[in-house]
């Protein structure tokens, strides 16, 4: 079973008792059958967040946690049991616990027991005539390069997850790269290659041995999302890399399409990335922003990230990750996120053309960004019926200027659908009671703009 049938349940959702009036044809109402019918939809797109208490989480109740979050990720060694009691409780699964797991590298505290393993072969070594010298990476307190393509290693990592994270739902599994030049990108060798892995193809052969080691105890497999997707054109993809029947369900887009206030400079290739997995797969791919509480362009991060979640939304296959206040303990997770968009006019298809996602660093010329492209370096996509936690509120548009200018958004970008209002925030995190406002400034097109690197979200 996908990683998007398993969590489909398990999306908090409201009953629209009546709809109200929206622009544009085909209603929701209309399609229901009658006017004022009632309808299910989900209260929030999927969501993730770390709800460990010491990465995020803390002082946000079981209640709250099941109402907002779909993954709730721990990453707070083996003694953090929020995720776990804030998801699962009385035989119900009301969200995802997934734990972080690093079977690629040996940091201080990433999998107790390992580092003190004495044979040869459990380790990635230089390439000859360094063939004895294990790769080192100076970053997160130093650490070496583990070899996946040993039996043993995995057989480790299979007990591990047993003793400690067989109650749970999935791993993130971090460093699972396509490609040797980012597997070893940190490394202090600077090794093009490693003495026991020495091609793309070896790496994830290896890669796959590891994910299809990891099974509870019932033979199940972990839901796993690999945290490693390229950020650009000129590196292997590894999209087939996706395996439902050995547990990868996922892609983690880490970084993007917003780091520290910066947007993704290759974000056309974000988007083609999101289009081939919604469209080709049954995986999913989640969206990691990053940016610390408080910092002055966080709401143009949170403009950024939830319009791009609704530029590639498909139910199921598409995961917010806003963690944008990263020096924050309290539950990241937005009032946007509350938005729920049905029945789009546009969606990305299949992309392709020469090289596309072949690493070459060709971008797609057909399908994926293409599809909801308006000019150069904006997006749009537009949605005939959206909701707000449950409640309809009628069309609603996103528009992503990725260009170093501002850029008047034209009629003919949304036409025949008439918005009036720009969607804004106020405070923070829902947590600390930041409020989404539907009507929260006035849009006319043609006149209003979009900044640069920037986006609207906008409701009729």
């Amino acid at each position: 079973m996908s990683g998007r049938i398993r969590h489909a349940r398990r999306i908090a959702v409201g009953v629209v008792a009546v709809c109200f009036a929206v622009v544009g044809p085909l209603s929701a109402c209309a399609r229901n059958g009658r006017a004022g019918a009632a309808i299910v939809v989900p209260k929030h797109i999927e969501t993730w967040a770390f709800d460990d208490g010491c990465n995020g989480g803390a002082g946000a109740g079981a209640r709250f946690v099941r109402a907002w979050l779909s993954y709730a990720e721990s990453n707070c060694a083996t003694n953090a049991p929020k995720a776990r009691r804030d998801c699962h409780a009385r035989g119900v699964r009301y969200c995802d616990v997934m734990q972080y797991y690093d079977t690629n590298w040996d940091f201080p505290g990433h999998a107790a027991g390992i580092a003190s393993a004495r044979s040869f072969g459990w380790w990635l070594h230089e390439p000859a005539p360094q063939q004895n010298s294990r790769i080192y990476s100076s970053t997160f307190g130093g650490g070496y390069a583990i070899n996946q393509s040993d039996p043993a290693v995995r057989s480790f990592f299979r007990r591990y997850a047993l003793r400690h994270y067989n109650a749970d739902d999935g791993l993130l599994m971090d460093w699972q790269s396509p490609s040797l030049a980012q597997e070893l990108y940190a490394s202090t060798c600077g090794c093009r290659t490693t003495n026991e892995i020495r091609s793309d193809v070896a790496l994830r052969a290896a890669h796959a041995a590891m994910s299809a080691a990891l099974t509870h105890r019932n033979g199940a497999p972990f839901i796993q999302v690999d945290n490693s997707l390229p950020p650009n054109p000129f590196l292997p993809q590894g999209l087939d890399m996706l395996n439902p029947s050995a547990g990868v369900d996922g892609w983690s887009a880490e970084g993007e399409p917003e780091d520290g206030g910066t947007l993704a400079p290759y974000y056309s290739t974000l988007l083609d990335q999101i289009a081939y997995v919604t469209t080709r797969t049954t995986g999913f791919v989640v969206l990691l922003s990053r940016a610390n509480s408080g910092a002055t362009y966080l709401d143009q991060s949170r403009r950024v990230q939830e319009s791009t979640m609704l530029l590639g939304y498909k139910p199921g296959q598409l995961v917010d990750w806003a963690d944008l206040e990263q020096n924050s303990p309290r539950l990241a997770v937005w009032p946007e996120e509350g938005i729920y968009p049905t029945n789009p006019v546009q969606s990305m298809g299949s992309p392709g053309g020469p090289g596309c996602l072949a690493g070459g660093g060709h971008v797609c010329s057909t399908g994926g960004h293409n599809d909801v492209g308006v000019g150069s370096g904006v997006y749009r996509r537009v949605f005939q019926d959206c909701y707000l936690r449950g409640v309809s509120f009628g069309p609603c548009a996103a528009i992503v200027n990725t260009g170093a200018s501002a850029v008047t958004v034209r009629g003919s970008w949304l036409a025949p659908w008439a918005f009036r209002h720009q969607i804004t925030f106020s405070g923070g995190d829902v947590q600390s009671g930041g409020r989404l406002h539907l009507h929260g400034a006035g849009f006319t097109a043609g006149r209003t703009v979009v900044g640069a690197r920037d986006a609207l979200l906008l409701a009729s």
